[in-house]
């Protein structure tokens, strides 16, 4: 398959050399209007890949996890609770490491346990552009850029009035509705407005989901030097679907839905764009914004129950008793209320000649409360099975009782950073990027596990207080040569760090220290799903990037090549149960001594007659050059969760003026994990497990009709050749992706 692939894409590539039309050259810079756009990042020195809102509605994409999916070097990975971005190899890290900003400010959880990335919240008939930005960023966005950044921009601000309506119905009794539009009241007063509605039974059986999106916001210009704007957005995602399945089961029936579980999210965001020009070269601007999120999670579990105790009272004798088949229920709420503020001034002035140069100084502040309070009951235990004797018993009735699990959680997290970025034009042919920051973090909080109630074992409550502490730098230098008036090549290193997460500071682990309830010379109960947690003393990452790039219009193509290379020190990694139901997965959080990515991203564009043709490549080779034993992570082995490849090739073709048709391909490649497996020795901590996860390409087509100026039908199918993989899988369950589906969409515009 991978030869195939390369053989097509060089294909491909090669027909650049008979190009006739022009097409325009992508941008090499993230750049922003002064009247337009209150956030724009200033112009730094990489390659920038933008998918433009024709693009966007050219294909049918229901939310942005799609329009990610289909991106050159974006790994969208599928978790219960929601997706994930990873670029660069940032694999399972990806929600540290890759930041995600909506009008410029970010979306990005601030805890990683059953955290959701709620990019779905954002309706797609809202969004003006979104820019893909691989590797780095820590100067302007502190921690969390390392892999890259995606910067999406809605009609929050534009300048005439819009609307956008889609109606689309599909496999799986999917149907969608949203709109959204602007309108300008006056010259000053400028409103949009969103919504956006989803309703769908899912690929499983018995699983169904239902979203609501609601946007609205207004750009107020108060005169020609200052204006405001504020954009609030509501949403409610439902979701009742149930857990992954063993993966022998999955051979029998893909379709069979697993134990329950329902998550019901809600998202509420806030925020205020003030901008004050006193003079034309002096912009200052500030935002304030707060977000919240309340997920409610109801899930279930069965799973074998062991526990090792004394057989009778005062005896050293150990008995083994094994419940099988035991149910249990978990009940958890998890609250997250973020509030922050940002602070630029931005100055443009000519420092050699007439060379354009710009200086940013800005002050970003951030803190974070997450709150989670969580039940984990099963049935009242009653019969287990004796090895001793090969039969089952009945448990005593004064030992009678289910198994409970309450966990309480509280942890804030604090960060300042202060940052001086500069833009220096020193020809007209050569610019200079150069930049730094210091960033303080503090952590405060605690976790609380809790008295827990299970058979021969005295509840206990156990506590972890949290008063940590960090301050990292971060900076920049970098270089950019305009060697003809499309082509320009750069090069630039940056140092970065990351911090971990306020939930990374504590493990899960197997709890071996068990008190038995009776008194007396008693060997401990051992019990396999008994968990408490542990400090875990995570320091933080320092990333050190070389990249090299460029891009230019050749031969009638548009090209766009980068090179790069990253070495992380102390890099963190998670290990986690095969068993991915929540109830009972454990944990570890460690620091790999260090790592190194070497990639290449590529990506390019023809136009030819009626073709338009587009190929994407971004391979990551990732090592391990210092180790971590107890992680199995061993010198030489590639870092958990990053794919090497990922590749995509596409054409559209015009039949006619209002009739286009489109095949698209997507590639990626297989991936390796670590897993936490129970000890067979169920007084002893669990074991590390390495497991690979298989690639997979999905090929979808589509044709588009426009009766009008104004209207647009579309009908096409997804994953045309029905391969089956799964969305996410361990060594032991898996859940499955959707085989061959269809679409009937209709689109509006005015």
């Amino acid at each position: 398959m991978m030869k195939k692939l390369l053989v097509l894409l060089t294909i491909l590539s090669s027909i650049i050399a008979y190009a006739e039309d022009t097409i325009e050259l992508e941008q090499t810079t993230v750049k922003g209007s002064k009247t337009s756009d209150y956030t724009a990042p200033p112009k730094e020195q990489k390659n920038t890949f933008v998918i433009t809102q024709e693009r966007i509605r050219e294909k049918n994409y229901k939310n942005v996890e799609d329009i990610l999916r289909d991106a050159p070097g974006v790994v969208v990975q599928n978790t219960a609770f929601g997706p994930r971005i990873d670029m660069r190899g940032s694999g399972e890290k990806s929600l540290s490491r890759v930041k995600v900003l909506v009008d410029g400010i970010s979306i990005n959880p601030t805890e990683e346990t059953m955290a959701s990335l709620p990019i779905n919240a954002i309706p797609v008939e809202s969004i003006k552009k979104i820019e893909i930005i691989p590797g780095g960023g820590a100067t302007l966005y502190g921690s969390g850029s390392v892999g890259g950044v995606v910067s999406i921009s809605t009609n929050s601000n534009v300048t005439r009035d819009n609307f956008f309506m889609d109606l689309n119905y599909g496999s799986y009794d999917n149907r969608n509705f949203g709109f959204a539009g602007g309108y300008n009241f006056n010259k000053n007063l400028y409103v949009n407005y969103g919504f956006s509605y989803l309703n769908s039974e899912d690929y499983r059986e018995h699983e169904e989901k239902e979203n609501k999106i609601y946007l609205l916001g207004f750009d107020y210009k108060i005169n020609a030097k200052n204006r405001f704007r504020f954009q609030t957005r509501f949403s409610d995602i439902k979701q009742d679907s149930s857990n992954q399945i063993p993966v022998e089961e999955l051979k029998n029936n893909r379709r069979k839905a697993g134990l329950n579980m329902d998550i019901d999210t809600k998202d509420k965001s806030y925020t205020f764009d003030y901008e004050y020009r006193p003079t034309q070269n002096l912009t200052l601007s500030t935002s304030l914004y707060k977000q919240e999120q309340d997920r409610d999670i109801n899930t279930e579990s069965i799973d074998d129950i062991k526990i090792i105790a004394s057989n009778r009272r005062f005896s050293h004798i150990t008995q083994e008793k094994i419940f099988y088949d035991v149910k249990s229920e978990m009940q958890a709420k998890f609250e997250e209320d973020k509030k922050g503020m940002k602070i630029k001034a931005k100055y443009d002035y000519n420092l050699i000649g007439d060379n354009p140069s710009e200086t940013i100084v800005g002050f970003d502040y951030q803190t974070s409360t997450n709150k989670r309070n969580s039940l984990v009951q099963s049935e009242t235990l009653k019969n287990y099975y004796d090895s001793a004797i090969g039969g089952f018993r009945n448990l005593d009735s004064t030992d009678r009782s289910p198994i409970i699990n309450k966990v309480n959680m509280k942890m804030t997290k604090k960060s300042s950073g202060i940052y001086a970025f500069n833009k220096l034009g020193l020809t007209d042919k050569v610019d200079m990027t150069l930049g730094g920051r210091v960033e303080k973090t503090q952590y405060n909080g605690y976790r609380e596990n809790g008295p827990n109630v299970m058979p021969f074992v005295s509840p206990e409550k156990k506590r972890i207080d949290t008063d940590e502490k960090l301050t990292n730098y971060a900076g920049e230098l970098g270089f950019l040569y305009k060697y003809n008036d499309t082509g320009r090549i750069y090069t630039r290193y940056e140092r970065g760090f990351v911090t971990p997460f306020g939930n990374q500071l504590t493990d899960k682990v197997h709890d071996t220290e068990l008190k038995n309830k009776q008194a007396g010379i008693i060997v401990p109960p051992s019990v396999n799903v008994a968990s408490k947690y542990v400090a875990n003393n995570l320091k933080s990452e320092k990333t050190d990037t070389f990249e090299i790039g460029f891009r230019d219009y050749i031969w009638g193509s548009s090209i766009s090549t980068s090179f790069f290379l990253t070495d992380t020190t102390d890099e963190i990694t998670l290990i986690s149960s095969g068993v991915t139901n929540p109830a009972v997965n454990r944990w570890k959080y460690r620091n790999i001594g260090k790592t190194r990515r070497i990639g290449i991203e590529f990506e390019a564009e023809q136009n030819i007659g009626k073709f338009r043709f587009n190929q994407s490549l971004t391979l990551v080779n990732t090592k391990v050059l210092k180790s971590n034993e107890e992680a199995r992570i061993e010198k030489g082995d590639r870092v958990p969760m990053v794919p090497r490849l990922k590749a995509t090739l596409g054409v559209k073709y015009n039949f006619t003026d209002r009739l286009s048709g489109y095949l698209n391909y997507v590639y990626l490649a297989k991936q390796e994990s670590r897993e936490l497996r129970e000890n067979p020795d169920i007084s002893k901590d669990d074991i590390v497990i390495k497991h690979t996860i298989g690639g997979h390409g999905t090929l979808e087509a589509g044709l588009s009709y426009k009766p009008d100026n104004y209207s647009d039908i579309k009908i096409g199918a997804k994953n045309i050749l029905s391969n089956k993989y799964n969305l996410r899988e361990t060594s032991l369950e898996a859940l499955p992706a959707p085989e061959r589906n269809y679409y009937l969409q209709l689109n509006v515009r005015f």
